[in-house]
């Protein structure tokens, strides 16, 4: 009985190798479609949280220290809890917007404040020992609008289409699936947008955001509610 040459191992070798190219990016769409749903889950929650505080608040969305005092800073509605140095005395202990559904325990779970996509750099271990803590800054990756595109809070006299909560854009870092992302409407159904073509990513700010960033931010809400 012949043995295995070397040509054998080499041939067969090649085969897997060949393979494995092949199968890779199946496994990979499927790896990102199943983070896609967990994604689209987290947002389905955190629109309950949202229903359930502003049945008790005559219809408010959770107030955000980024859209008061005259300043428009959209981008930085990523933030779950303001850092003692930046804090505004606007919400009780710092916690802002989305977050803000953590400290009145509408939503218990730090988890669902995170995609299982993001690339960025906030990832949830980033901020896992501030969680854990009554202080310091915390930032998610789901970017909360906290109004309409006529600047109205109130989630009862929105049109069911208007975007509320969606995978974070502040910039190109934090567009979790790079394709498209998830969005909460005020109907509180989650819908998957697709940006295969890219509009939507063209509009987001490089860098660190600012001013720039937070037009982008604003640019992006209107071209979702058109979709």
């Amino acid at each position: 009985m012949r043995g295995f040459t070397l040509l054998d191992v080499l041939v067969a070798v090649a085969v897997i190798a060949l393979l494995i190219a092949i199968l890779a990016p199946t496994l990979s769409t499927v790896q990102e479609t199943s983070r896609r749903v967990v994604c689209s889950s987290n947002l389905r929650q955190l629109g309950l949280g949202l229903q359930l505080y502003a049945d008790d608040s005559r219809g408010q969305l959770p107030p955000s220290a980024f859209l008061r005092y005259g300043t428009d800073q959209s981008s930085e509605m990523m933030t779950l809890r303001l850092s003692p140095d930046t804090r505004i005395r606007v919400t009780r202990d710092g916690w802002d917007g989305l977050g803000i559904l953590y400290r009145t325990e509408y939503l218990p779970t730090s988890g669902i404040f995170y995609c299982p996509s993001h690339h960025g750099d906030h990832p949830y271990e980033a901020y896992a020992e501030a969680w854990r803590s009554s202080t310091g800054e915390i930032v998610g990756n789901y970017h909360y609008r906290g109004r309409d595109s006529d600047g109205r809070h109130n989630i009862y006299t929105m049109v069911p289409e208007t975007s509320l909560a969606a995978d974070g854009m502040r910039t190109l870092d934090d567009y979790n699936h790079h394709v498209g992302l998830n969005v909460l409407r005020a109907g509180l159904h989650v819908a998957w947008l697709d940006d295969g073509e890219g509009s939507l990513a063209a509009m987001l700010a490089n860098g660190d955001g600012g001013n720039g960033g937070s037009q982008a931010v604003d640019q992006a809400w209107d071209f979702i509610d058109s979709r």
